[in-house]
């Protein structure tokens, strides 16, 4: 058996040496679809398949909404509590934000992402350190940090960094730990974890005493013998008592990794379909050269079957030639997949959870193995079938199996149009999507703003007095620079940082049970003529709406039509749910109406937003909006910003700094990329299906040379033949056409929730793509048609 099969293998070495031209070809287009294949699974493993490193990573929970948005669901610290206390099916329950913090103490002061942590959160994990150990539950208002790998490194990557203190927000803290690099909780960027309850005044802190304040997530691991539904059987079965403490609660849990991911797993997988569809055409055309080259082999396999060669042995004989071919693409799309891997992260899959795990080995390179024989034996098989069930008589004899291939080349030109049209409509519909989203309105003018983070130090500005006298002098210095047109600071910008909601009600009407929410950005006077949002209606905010005047706010546009639909806003007032000294309710009064900002990005859309005075509503973390004088770059604002911000303070720290362009850029960041690869997907389908038709229509020529030549000696015009080349090629197409139209009806429908302002069902995209696979076929059959209406009977008949 094995010396069987070895001289099979070295016969199909000398016939694919015998055949460059066709090996080469074969093997290019396999390993061009087994290429972007594996390439693309590595990520779809990465980031969907692999299990998280975390111990039994299947009971890590979330409590999350099972609905994938932009702004997950947030918690209060005394809605935590009151779940952690009553749950049985939940333990090692955890709450963490993301903070900001000044690192002083070692020159310029330094921001750092860290995360602030109550109850068990390592214990919820599971993770243990690369270095030292963790703090545990008890000490929950100990000065003790954990740093990531990353900081570790910045750090001197020594083991002397145990003991180390570090000043992180004006507080001494000792590093006992250091955590793994795969450890990325609750970001990538996350460089150190500290108690909550180690921050100065964190005991009668907002975050601490009111249930409105939801800035945690909320994290916990299955108890022994519980189930994600008992799980979510307990939450409902808390909802009636939680809910009266606060409304706008979301009880619902689910695994981590599903939390995860749950923003990206739809567009993987219709990524992965859509290269499955590449990889079925480059076969599809693989199959085409295969049946050529067996119709060519015809006196050789008929002299085989005469001498007594089996249909076994023929099929054996086939289908080891198309496995080697197969082989060698694939080796050939490893190495490819290698380099798509890396074009694949710079086009967007860095952005994606997990993509610091993406890399082509171990079952990327399985899956790649088990791609290349299954595209070998299925390129192979409907040739060997064909050419071994002849009879000597039949192979040797001309033209007697001319019509059973031409079927079998039709059938593969149908299945390439339906598969191309399917690939490249989706692809239409991904690039309208990306270019509506990314003609939409931000909202904001971008050209020329500057803008960065700020983080005051907690211990330094915990009266807010401090806090409204930072931002007055900062803004002050920087708008008597001839350098800035405008500046202000505000709790957010468009992708640049989490921005709070407050559930509201308008006056003269009862306080609903469950308020409806509004995005509140609080903010200083200037910073909305920073990002020129404009102004519709009365005043923006003034530096007279200090912490002693009248509560104001300028509303939306968004906010306006919802809350005082056919009414004059301005002057209206609405309760956030604050109340006085004495217990009474506190009104904010509408000064002013703006336009409506894409805070969560133009794909979610606009929300009910208001814009409070930051001296009325202050806080420490803050984003700084600078924009340039006409003619000078915003990226030069960076020197005079640090000039003023030291001679203000010098312990207060920039960071994220960048243009307002470079940050509204990354919402279009996840369009761009599944945008960018489904529409190099469909332009690589159009290519291989033009040169399939191409392919087919010259062979088909080529073997009825004779009977054009027939034709046109007994009268036929070189139009009548040309029709006749291109007609049957069109009937083919347009069988194609609509098979591919249906299959594409039903595979659009999962894609509905991956575009934006429209649905699956786009007739002119449909339309414009079955016009251009029609041209395309066209295009491709006309050529071949042409040489066969410009024969020469004569000679051709002459030569028999």
């Amino acid at each position: 058996m094995l010396s069987d099969v070895s001289m099979d293998v070295k016969y199909a070495l000398r016939t694919m040496r015998q055949s460059p031209v066709f090996t080469v070809a074969a093997v290019l287009v396999l390993m061009l679809g087994i290429g972007v294949t594996t390439a693309l699974f590595s990520v779809v493993d990465a980031v969907l398949l692999r299990p998280l490193p975390f111990p039994e990573p299947e009971r890590l929970l979330m409590l999350a909404t099972a609905k994938p948005e932009r702004m997950s669901a947030r918690y209060s610290l005394l809605s935590y509590e009151d779940i952690a206390r009553r749950s049985t099916q939940m333990h090692a329950m955890t709450a963490y934000t993301g903070q900001m913090m000044n690192r002083t103490g070692h020159g310029d002061a330094e921001q750092l992402r860290g995360a602030m942590v109550v109850g068990d959160f390592f214990g919820a994990f599971g993770m243990k350190p690369l270095l030292g150990r963790t703090f545990a539950v008890d000490e929950r208002d100990a000065r003790l940090a954990v740093i990531s790998h990353a900081r570790w490194q910045k750090e001197g990557g020594g083991q002397d960094i145990l003991g180390r203190s570090m000043t992180v927000g004006g507080q001494p803290y000792t590093v006992i730990g250091v955590m793994p690099a795969a450890f990325d909780v609750p970001s990538r960027t996350t460089e150190i974890w500290l108690p909550f309850d180690s921050q100065p005044g964190a005991a009668t802190s907002e975050e601490r005493t009111q249930r409105g304040f939801r800035g945690f997530s909320v994290s916990a691991r299955l108890s022994p013998g519980a189930t994600l539904e008992s799980a979510r059987q307990e939450l409902q079965g808390m909802a009636p008592e939680l809910l009266a403490a606060d409304s706008a609660l979301v009880l619902n849990v689910m695994r981590y990794s599903d939390y995860l991911t749950q923003g990206v797993s739809q567009l993987l997988w219709v990524l992965l379909g859509a290269v499955a569809l590449v990889l079925m055409l480059a076969a599809a055309n693989v199959a085409h050269l295969q049946l050529a080259r067996a119709a060519a082999r015809q006196q050789e396999l008929g002299i085989r079957v005469a001498l007594g060669a089996g249909r076994g042995r023929l099929v054996r004989q086939l289908l080891t030639e198309s496995v080697l071919l197969a082989l060698l693409g694939g080796v050939g799309g490893v190495l490819l997949a290698l380099w798509a891997t890396d074009l694949l992260m710079l086009l967007g899959a860095s952005k994606l959870p997990r993509a610091g795990e993406v890399v082509v080995q171990g079952r990327v390179l399985l899956f790649a193995l088990a791609v290349t024989l299954t595209t070998g034996v299925g390129v192979g098989l409907v040739p060997a079938l064909q050419r071994s069930q002849l009879s000597p008589a039949a192979v040797l004899g001309r033209g007697a199996t001319e019509k059973s291939r031409g079927r079998t080349h039709a059938v593969l030109v149908v299945a390439e149009v339906a598969l191309a049209l399917m690939l490249v409509s989706g692809a239409g519909l991904m690039l309208k999507s990306f270019w509506r989203m990314y003609q939409a309105d931000p909202g904001v003018d971008p050209v020329g703003v500057f803008v960065a983070r700020l983080s005051l130090p907690k211990d330094r500005y915990s009266e807010s007095e401090r806090v409204t006298a930072f931002h007055r002098e900062l803004t002050t210095r920087l708008a008597a620079r001839p350098e800035v047109a405008a500046v202000g600071v505000g709790d957010a910008l468009p992708q640049g940082g989490s921005i709070s909601r407050s559930g509201y009600w308008k006056e003269g009407v009862e306080e609903p049970p469950v308020r409806p929410n509004a995005l509140v950005n609080a903010s200083t006077p200037g910073f909305l003529e920073a990002l020129r949002v404009p102004l519709l209606a009365g005043r923006r905010l003034a530096e007279t709406d200090k912490a002693d005047a009248p509560l104001v706010m300028v509303v939306s546009e968004h906010f306006a039509r919802a809350v005082f639909p056919g009414e004059d806003p301005l002057g209206r007032r609405v309760s956030f749910g604050d109340e006085d000294a004495q217990g009474n309710t506190l009104w904010t009064t509408v000064v002013g109406v703006v336009a409506d900002v894409a805070y969560a990005g133009v794909e979610e859309g606009h929300e009910p937003t208001v814009y409070r005075p930051m001296a009325q509503e202050p806080t420490t973390d803050g984003q700084l909006a600078v924009r340039a004088a006409p003619g000078l770059d915003p990226k030069a604002l960076e020197s005079v910003v640090r000039e003023e911000l030291r001679a203000v303070d010098s312990m207060v720290a920039l960071a994220h700094v960048s243009t307002l362009e470079e940050r509204l850029s990354l919402d279009l960041g996840q369009p761009r990329f599944r945008a960018v690869l489904l529409g190099a997907f469909g332009v690589l389908a159009l290519v291989l299906a033009a040169v399939g038709i191409y392919g087919v229509m010259s062979y088909s020529v080529a073997q009825r040379t004779h009977e054009m030549s027939v034709r046109l000696a007994l009268g036929a015009r070189g139009s009548d033949v040309l029709l006749l080349v291109v007609g049957q090629a069109l009937r083919r197409v347009g069988l194609g056409l609509g098979l591919g139209l249906l299959g594409a009806l039903a595979a659009h429908r999962i894609m509905e929730g991956l575009l934006y302002g429209m649905g699956a069902l786009d007739v002119p995209v449909l339309a414009g793509v079955a016009l251009l696979l029609l041209g395309t076929a066209w295009l491709a059959s006309w050529l071949p048609a042409r040489r066969a209406a410009n024969v020469d009977p004569a000679s051709v008949l002459r030569r028999g």
